[in-house]
């Protein structure tokens, strides 16, 4: 899957990172944001702007998009699109509750000539990637599937704050039991 990974030598990376931290005492949220940012490049973390790599995929050849997020805890995303090119990905539950985290919003242009509408379902993570509590404090991105089949190649994401800055916790590809698994609980 391709993404749009934040590059930053770790070094310079660790450099601007104290340079945050000596000021912190009068920083704002988004600084903050920033320095935990730098802080992860530093440890040799991998940072991916998930949103932008949705939209720079762009659309498959059912013309909806090639890559979906969701909140690790949920298990469908709903796809919905406009005429103008714009649209958003939402969990089933969006309406409920109305939860931030459970919805994004694509602007004008992002997805031009996209399908109305569609439905699929998040991967599987398995247990050695999958966070012990607070599922809810993730999220997966994965090349989308937009019929009734398991999807593939997925991504486990933590948000850095509220910019689009993800750190990569895990990737993996399913495997043929899990797939053989999930397309059972599809429909």
């Amino acid at each position: 899957m391709d993404t749009q990974n934040i590059v930053l030598d770790p070094g310079k990376a660790r450099e601007l990172w104290r340079a945050y931290k000596k000021h912190q005492h009068y920083s704002e949220p988004i600084d903050r944001e920033i320095m935990a940012t730098y802080q992860k490049i530093a440890q040799g973390k991998l940072i991916i702007r998930a949103i932008d790599s949705i939209v720079k995929a762009g659309l498959g050849p059912d013309q909806r998009p090639k890559l979906a997020l969701l909140r690790a805890d949920k298990t469908e995303l709903v796809f919905q699109s406009w005429g103008n090119g714009s649209g958003y990905m939402e969990s089933r539950d969006y309406m409920r509750t109305n939860e931030c985290s459970l919805r994004f919003n694509f602007p004008i242009g992002a997805f031009p000539d996209a399908a109305k509408s569609g439905r699929t379902r998040i991967p599987l993570i398995p247990l050695e990637h999958r966070p012990r509590r607070g599922l809810a404090n993730y999220h997966v991105l994965w090349e989308a599937v937009w019929t009734p089949a398991p999807p593939v190649d997925p991504m486990l994401l933590r948000r850095v704050g509220k910019a689009d800055l993800w750190v990569v916790c895990a990737a993996w590809d399913l495997t043929e039991v899990e797939r053989a698994a999930l397309a059972v609980r599809i429909g």
